[in-house]
């Protein structure tokens, strides 16, 4: 291990690992923002919308993140969108993630009981207020959990994003790996700082599960 090689390129691999983190947060937040409407749909009463959302569900999440960041990044084009290539990455990235994140929501207000609907109707509350007030504090003990550990998979899921040249931590391992024909000292440093990125994720899931654990 030659550390004043590695020293050399620990701040590369650094600024690469922020714009890893951040292209993380930007698909969770997009993600969720995105599935939460997705994931009411239909949870009370099935309609031809529903089930035309849990079959685009399956289909996506049965397609690899790869392959829906290339139907984008070669895709748009062809219909006349060109985006930026960070764009581009968050549009794919977030696409595969919506599935799996609706699919946590549904689960997590599938686990609310049925009763709680009937007590808020009951008592006049529109739907909007029910779902925001009622059943969505209630849900959150098991969806956060969840959540954050699928979180776990987005971050190691934006290493595609380096085949459309953003620099992200792979993207710039690999480069400089190619430089310098050195893969050992920066790769087992790219395994660490992805270790350390997905432990500060695997931390926050068990102090949630522990804080949503007991009420």
């Amino acid at each position: 291990m030659d550390f004043a090689f590695l020293m050399e390129n620990l701040p590369a691999l650094l600024r690469a690992a922020w714009t890893t983190a951040w292209l993380t947060l930007a698909t969770l937040v997009l993600s969720t923002l995105i599935a939460i409407p997705l994931a009411v749909s239909g949870l009370r009463r099935e309609t031809p919308l529903s089930r035309g959302l849990a079959a685009a569900s399956t289909l996506m999440r049965a397609i690899p993140t790869l392959v829906i960041l290339f139907l984008v990044y070669y895709g748009l084009p062809q219909i006349g969108i060109v985006l930026p290539a960070l764009a581009t990455a968050l549009v794919g990235l977030t696409l595969s993630a919506v599935a799996y994140t609706m699919e946590i929501l549904r689960a997590g207000l599938k686990s609310v009981d049925s009763g709680q609907y009937e007590a808020a109707g009951a008592l006049g509350l529109p739907a909007w207020l029910i779902w925001g007030r009622v059943i969505y504090p209630q849900a959150l003990r098991v969806i956060v959990p969840t959540w954050l550990s699928n979180a776990t998979l987005v971050l190691k899921g934006t290493s595609v994003a380096s085949i459309i040249t953003i620099p992200e931590l792979t993207a710039i391992a690999n480069e400089i790996v190619s430089e310098t024909y050195r893969p050992f000292e920066i790769l087992l440093s790219t395994a660490a700082i992805y270790i350390l990125l997905g432990s500060v994720l695997a931390l926050a899931a068990r102090v949630s599960a522990r804080r949503w654990s007991h009420p």
